[in-house]
């Protein structure tokens, strides 16, 4: 037994399917909100882990983002938090790829990565 669909539903169901796809996610924070610690000043108390920003992914095996200096790099850290709506970076650590013996490259290139954290809304 076929079971057969008018095409009116068809162009209904696309519409529909198109419209999901496109909706708006919240609003970003604000990048220069999102507070940077090296370490974890929220022991002991509640947050969120919204995630592990640019360590994470197995992609990060091949290719993460590289800055020529380290307050950039750290910038983009919280661009990407804030996307989160995160509240806080927290064990953030930048490493300089800078010159190397092994390949011929001489300019500076810095790789931060941290964890995006989101505190508890006060009850008001």
């Amino acid at each position: 037994m076929r079971v057969r669909f008018p095409p009116v539903s068809l162009l209904i169901a696309g519409a529909v399917t198109l419209a999901w796809g496109c909706a708006s996610s919240p609003p970003a924070g604000d990048p220069a909100a999102v507070q940077v610690f090296a370490a974890n000043p929220y022991v002991g108390k509640p947050y969120e882990v919204l995630g592990p920003l640019w360590a994470g992914s197995w992609r990060t095996a091949f290719q993460l983002p590289t800055f020529p200096k380290k307050d950039e790099a750290v910038a983009a850290l919280q661009s990407e938090a804030a996307r989160l709506n995160a509240d806080a970076l927290i064990s953030v650590s930048c490493l300089d790829y800078g010159p190397s013996t092994w390949f011929q490259k001489n300019e500076p290139g810095f790789i931060c990565y941290g964890l995006a954290v989101r505190l508890p809304r006060s009850q008001g």
